[in-house]
């Protein structure tokens, strides 16, 4: 019976255009997996025939069953063994299966992306409704966490020419997630790099920008973007402009550090945090506190030290004047930071305050709904998510040991059942229809438009 004649069969049955394609999925699935099943046997019977020659027999017929993208293929082949040697699966080693592994590559590759923009359990749903394949949130849990170990281990190639930008920016920051353990919180350390941003109207787009975080140490971090910025920078006349918090682990320092030789460095202290810090300190005099977050916008030295000389001399609360005198300390010491950009004669005026901005891309999925993590359950996914954001993860996971390229036994012995199991082409009838009588005839009109 033809696939067209079951076609014919489920369009006769269904009632509607949902049920049609319900049973449409069901049938193509059962076609290919069905297919594929059949194909892999006779690989299997092909490739032991070669190695039945060399002394080797039969041990046993064994089952597997893999799920791809397009269904779940259970199929039979032969485990060979010799004396002195180790038993082994031809069919496994030619198609680089590893051991006890269920799941393609690049279904493992599907439900970990699927992961990334849900929980566990909302991506089991998803992969249900989509699919019809149930699989509990524990193996879909299970799966992220080896593909995340599989992208881990993959290098990022260096470039064949260094990049060599007018400007170059990097920053960093820091976000706390929720720990598993009571009373704790990891730090997931963050930063980029980008050569500017394009402007269309109103809308920004960084130029070439890259992502790197880890849970380490905020050496750990730098490391990696020095490490980077060596295989596929050039920065010897490269303008440097440098923007973080100024908190422990991030000041400018760190970020002169990683760089080697390069054109100019500026340091940016970030005006969200400047402005946050003068908020969360001044509160209690909401007047004093727009005053002195105008002055910091407008830059203006004197114009802040006479607002705070003044309100230092009116207060007498010791509470708030030790908080004022903090935000003063805070202000003057780092002045040289909080200049801003189009002021500094860069021939830039933005690209700064981004890391922050950034942030929700990874609590979206690492914070909301108060989310607990283990250390390497976070680090997995932020793993996962970098990659996915610097649209490398199907590179790097495919660089990894899932991907092993075929045998070339393969393609030998396909030649060779192919050329066994040759059939006819399907060939399209023609014919013609004679006409005897006029063409503007029903019957010419009919042979016109055949």
């Amino acid at each position: 019976m033809t696939i067209v004649t079951e076609i014919g069969k489920i369009l006769k049955t269904s009632k509607h255009l949902s049920e049609l394609e319900s049973e449409m999925m069901s049938l193509m699935s059962e076609v290919f997996t069905d297919s594929l099943a059949q194909c892999l046997e006779r690989l299997d019977k092909e490739l032991i025939s070669d190695y039945l020659v060399q002394g080797w027999e039969i041990d046993r017929i064994e089952s597997r069953q893999v799920t791809f993208l397009f269904g779940e293929v259970s199929f039979k082949r032969h485990r060979l063994r010799k004396e002195g040697e180790k038993s082994f699966l031809p069919l496994d080693k030619a198609l680089g299966l590893e051991a006890r592994q269920r799941y393609s590559p690049s279904f493992m590759e599907k439900v970990s992306l699927l992961a990334t923009g849900m929980t566990f359990r909302q991506a089991s749903a998803s992969l249900e409704l989509l699919t019809g394949r149930t699989m509990s949130h524990q193996t879909i849990q299970g799966i992220t966490q080896r593909v995340a170990e599989a992208i881990g281990k993959s290098e990022v190639p260096p470039s064949e020419e260094l990049r060599k930008p007018k400007v170059l920016y990097i920053e960093g920051d820091g976000v706390w997630i929720g720990s598993q353990s009571k009373g704790k919180h990891h730090e997931f350390k963050r930063g980029f790099i980008h050569e500017g941003v394009d402007r269309t109207g109103k809308r920004g787009q960084l130029i070439n920008p890259v992502y790197f975080g880890c849970f380490g140490t905020s050496r750990d971090l730098f490391q990696e973007i020095g490490d980077y910025l060596q295989t596929h920078y050039d920065l010897r006349e490269t303008i440097i402009i440098a923007n973080s918090d100024g908190g422990s682990g991030y000041e400018a320092s760190k970020f002169e550090e990683i760089l080697g030789r390069y054109g100019s460095f500026n340091y940016c202290l970030d005006s969200y945090h400047v402005m946050r810090y003068i908020t969360g300190k001044l509160g209690f005099d909401k007047g004093l506190q727009k005053s002195i977050r105008q002055a910091v916008k407008d830059y203006n030295k004197s114009e802040l030290e006479l607002l705070l000389d003044t309100a230092e001399s009116c207060l007498e609360d010791d509470k708030q004047l030790e908080k004022l005198l903090a935000v003063k300390s805070y202000l003057l010491s780092h002045w040289e930071a909080i200049k801003p950009l189009k002021l500094r004669d860069l021939g830039v005026t933005d690209g700064v305050g981004v890391c922050e901005s950034g942030h929700r891309f990874y609590t979206n999925r690492l914070k909301r709904q108060g989310r607990n993590w283990t250390k390497s359950g976070a680090e997995s996914m932020v793993i996962l998510m970098t990659a996915q954001r610097n649209g490398l993860f199907e590179v790097y996971y495919r660089n990894s040991y899932p991907f092993r390229t075929f045998s070339s036994e393969i393609k030998i012995n396909m030649r060779k059942l192919l050329q066994k199991g040759q059939h006819d082409q399907h060939v399209i009838p023609s014919a013609t229809i004679p006409l005897n009588g006029a063409t503007s005839s029903p019957i010419g009109q009919m042979k016109k438009w055949i």
